[in-house]
């Protein structure tokens, strides 16, 4: 018997309920986490988006999950992102919770990129429970484990010294096992971490700073601290504080001598546990950046970004349709984003059929809904590259962009009326605005003409200005999309004396091209433009006959000129 199909959500699923069950837990806890370094980029969201849905899969089977997110906000503050103020770098060494907020509307910087990104995961359905780290190790949440990784500080170097490059230290092996902690005080003084441990006597850390300042603090149970394990160190250690079950980590944690590898040793022989299941997940390039985002780097596209110009669902779309082993690059250029909702319409339109795999019809439903909630996508299906050619002509007009739809649809009669239409529309509307006024480069945006162009007129050969004249002797009696669509393309045929079933040749082609160029000269100005059949029923036959029929009254100048 043949093995269902299962999509790569189904299959994590399995593999971390199974790890669950050997652990016999009662709660199944999928974990992420992210520094707010910086803006959090569409690379970021895939480890969240892949605990999330792994999660809502094992919710759905009936058992007790959790998606628990961790904010690495007591992270360090390395540097000044690209693009914000250079006065920030006082504060490299500092907590990322403890440094201003650039742009002065949060209590902190990391608050600012953390608010960012859940207002986008909102819209994206994503549920979680949310740690913060800037809470949890001031607070002394983490002090038993801490004194018990400071307590066997030689095994804890020992491990993590067989998963070192060799070769990288200049200082004897011994000398760095007796200098090691893996403890890193925040000064008590300055705030920033730039500090070396001196002593510590199973209770109390001793360390000196480079401003100057030695201090002490006490790691005693419950005692607010100011610092924190080192990374390779901490993870394992969260580990079994939040007795995870599946933690997805990008590639680089996972190469043979990665955190994970060194953290499945240390949280069995230091702390006792067992690692999470896990795989790696490969990032999220840019279209025209970098293959590899970073989000201390800047310059970096944002959930938010994306979404002001995809529907929250199909952005999910986008980390559901591929497994976390596939790379994959997101382009939110005009074109890429046109194509991204054919694509996204076209399989709609195949898992509707019933003509879809078991594995497609369950990567539509994750996309549409969530245990939060249906997820917001537009409820008419309507072209996007209707709404924002449409947006686009109009300077976002939405109630022209109400008669343009009604005029594109097979039963105008069927559809409710403008207020109830456009709230169907939505969210995809609102992209297509978006899209027509942030996203298109001014250059590329269409301006209809007011008046006949004269000049373009002049340019054009005696065959072409038949061709328009005949376009627009025709209008009125094909204007619907259907129509038009048939006629712009019939004239080059019937210019060339060539039946209308003629199917097209590179030569037919090329004078259609060329046909349909003149006629952008002569409504917008320009060489290209929106399909020709959406821009003529967005300005409506009137001004239509008025761009293209003008040739008249400068023919009747010229024949009164030679008199």
């Amino acid at each position: 018997m043949a093995e269902p199909e299962l999509s790569w959500i189904q299959r994590a699923a399995d593999a971390a309920v199974e790890h669950a069950h050997r652990g016999g837990v009662q709660q199944i806890v999928c974990a992420s986490g992210v520094s707010p370094s910086g803006p959090i980029h569409l690379g970021n969201l895939r480890e969240v988006m892949t605990a999330h849905l792994v999660a809502e899969e094992i919710s759905a089977r009936g058992y007790d999950a959790v998606h628990l997110h961790s904010w690495d906000d007591y992270d360090r503050f390395r540097k000044v992102p690209a693009g914000l103020d250079e006065g920030l770098a006082e504060h490299v060494g500092r907590p990322l919770a403890a440094v201003p907020d650039p742009y002065g509307e949060r209590g902190s910087y990391a608050a600012h990129f953390i608010a960012e990104l859940t207002t986008a995961l909102a819209r994206l359905g994503v549920r979680m429970r949310e740690v913060r780290q800037s809470e949890q190790y001031p607070r002394g949440t983490y002090n038993a484990a801490i004194r018990h990784a400071m307590d066997r500080r030689g095994e804890v170097f020992d491990i993590l010294a067989q998963f070192q490059t060799e070769g990288l230290h200049d200082r004897p092996l011994a000398q760095r096992r007796a200098e090691y902690y893996p403890f890193k005080p925040y000064c008590q003084s300055c705030g920033r971490d730039f500090t070396t441990v001196v002593g510590y006597d199973g209770l109390v850390v001793a360390y000196r700073c480079r401003c100057d300042h030695a201090g002490e603090m006490t790691l005693a149970d419950g005692a607010p601290i100011s610092g924190k394990l080192v990374w390779k160190v901490d993870w394992p250690m969260r580990w079994v504080h939040e007795q995870v079950d599946f933690e997805p980590a990008g590639e680089d944690h996972h190469s043979p001598s990665s955190s994970y590898a060194s953290g499945k040793v240390l949280v069995r022989e230091i702390f006792g546990g067992t690692a999470p299941f896990s795989f790696a997940y490969t990032f999220v390039g840019l279209a025209g950046g970098s293959s590899k985002m970073s989000s201390s780097a800047g310059g970096a596209a944002i959930p938010a970004t994306a979404l002001d110009v995809l529907e929250p669902a199909m952005l999910r779309w986008l980390y559901v349709r591929r497994a976390p082993s596939q790379s994959f690059t997101i382009d939110l250029s005009p074109r890429a984003v046109q194509r991204l909702y054919d694509e996204w319409d076209q399989f709609g339109e195949r898992v509707d059929a019933a003509e879809a795999s078991l594995v497609d019809r369950h990567v539509r439903q994750v996309c549409l809904r969530t245990s939060a909630g249906t997820v917001d996508h537009s409820q008419r299906g309507v072209s996007f590259r209707l709404l924002s050619s449409g947006a686009d002509i109009t300077q976002a007009n939405t109630e022209q962009i109400d008669r343009l739809v009604r005029q594109h649809v097979d039963n105008p009669d069927a559809l409710p009326d403008r207020d109830a239409l456009l709230k169907e529309l939505e969210p995809r509307l609102t992209c297509a605005i978006n899209y027509a006024t942030r996203l298109l480069p001014p250059e590329e945006r269409t301006t209809i003409r007011t008046e006949f162009n004269h000049d373009a007129w002049r340019e054009l050969d005696e065959q072409t200005r038949q061709g328009v004249q005949m376009l627009d002797k025709r209008l009125e009696n094909a204007w619907t999309l259907e129509g038009l669509t048939r006629l712009v393309y019939a004239i080059p045929k019937l210019l060339q004396g060539l039946p209308l079933d003629t199917p097209p040749s590179p030569e037919l082609k090329k004078s259609q091209r060329a046909f349909f160029a003149a006629l952008y000269r002569l409504l917008c100005s320009s060489d290209t433009g929106p399909r020709l059949p959406t821009l003529l029923l967005s300005i409506g036959p009137e001004r239509a006959h008025l761009l293209l029929s003008g040739h008249v009254t400068l023919q009747r100048h010229s024949r009164d000129k030679s008199l």
